[in-house]
């Protein structure tokens, strides 16, 4: 679609993005048209609505310029606008149309695009209207679809925090510790879980949070340690001269040396899996390591690769564990 006759194409159809789905009539003017991919079953939803004359996107661009739109037409009307990539004009109809929603509005199925909408952030006045009624909204629009929603709100910036991608302007900490524990979701332990994480990361409590890592060394899956270690590595990257600092230093050389031995005593039970997240894991404490423990790591590959089933994966773990054997040779 950039050049030649699909260039030209997108020039006459006014494609600015891809996946582009247009919708023609037999005449071979535009019926409607849809951009960005989906699932399959909500795909066909959009096209559906594209190919009823009464929510495709002509016949309401018209009905909104005839300004004889009601509230749920223009509800409506913002979410076609959304799926066809008109972001600005879908912006200014969801402006107009919440001023004219009524409290009993907003809590009904038929409206609940409204909390969809990318400006609805935690924090915002409709976002504390959705938490301030989540019994009505649950009842009407689906626990289960509500519970969806608001995990993955709170989880994308509970996960920035720990991974050290938070914004200057990110929802602050203390909101977060005020709302999430009332949320009551079915996910609820995960972002139980992941709050305190941030909070530490927030205040860069580098003691508390490589205590809590050290607990749960013994005992944690490699994933849940990772996402400990990331929460580390993040104070580490919000720290100017982290690792050139002792405090940083010690802390890392201890639970390297921890995490080291973690592995050897877990030999017997280590998967692929682990031998390729665990490398993550070291890096992210420090990014080299002392001759010993690169020997430790290509001893404890030596003995559980060549057991394990053969696989491209397996061949590309093993060359990290030979690249261990030789740093572990390395000249000072």
């Amino acid at each position: 679609m950039e050049k030649g006759e699909g260039k030209e194409l997108a020039d006459k159809f006014e494609v600015h993005a891809y996946p582009t789905f247009i919708v023609f009539r037999p005449d071979g003017t535009i019926q409607h048209r849809v951009v960005g991919s989906d699932n399959l079953e909500t795909f066909i939803q959009r096209i559906e609505r594209g190919l009823n004359k009464k929510t495709s996107l002509p016949y309401l661009n018209e009905r909104y310029e005839k300004g004889k739109m009601n509230k749920q037409e223009l509800m409506t009307y913002k979410e076609i606008l959304s799926e066809a990539g008109e972001d600005e004009k879908a912006g200014k109809v969801y402006k107009e149309l919440l001023p004219r929603l009524t409290s009993k509005d907003k809590v009904q199925k038929e409206f609940w695009p409204i909390y969809e909408d990318e400006s609805c952030v935690i924090g915002s006045p409709e976002f504390d209207f959705l938490l301030a009624n989540l019994p009505a909204i649950r009842k009407n629009s689906g626990t289960e679809k509500v519970d969806k929603y608001l995990f993955h709100k709170y989880v994308k910036i509970l996960e920035d925090y720990i991974l050290g991608y938070q914004k200057e302007d990110a929802v602050p900490v203390s909101l977060l510790k005020q709302q999430i524990p009332g949320l009551n979701i079915k996910q609820q332990k995960t972002l139980n879980t992941m709050l305190p994480l941030a909070e530490m990361v927030s205040n860069r409590e580098v003691k508390a949070l490589a205590a809590v890592i050290e607990s749960k060394i013994p005992t944690a899956n490699v994933q849940e340690l990772k996402m400990y270690v990331f929460a580390y590595r993040a104070i580490r990257w919000q720290t100017q001269d982290a690792d050139s600092q002792p405090q940083f230093k010690e802390t890392s050389n201890k639970l390297t040396d921890l995490i080291i031995s973690s592995m050897e005593n877990k030999q017997a039970s280590l998967t692929l899996t682990d031998l390729k997240t665990y490398p993550i894991i070291l890096t992210s404490l420090q990014e080299n390591m002392s001759k010993n423990n690169y020997s430790r790591l290509a001893a404890i590959g030596e003995k559980v690769i060549p057991d394990l089933p053969d696989s491209q994966e397996k061949r590309y773990i093993q060359k990290t564990y030979e690249k261990y054997r030789k740093l572990s040779c390395t000249k000072p």
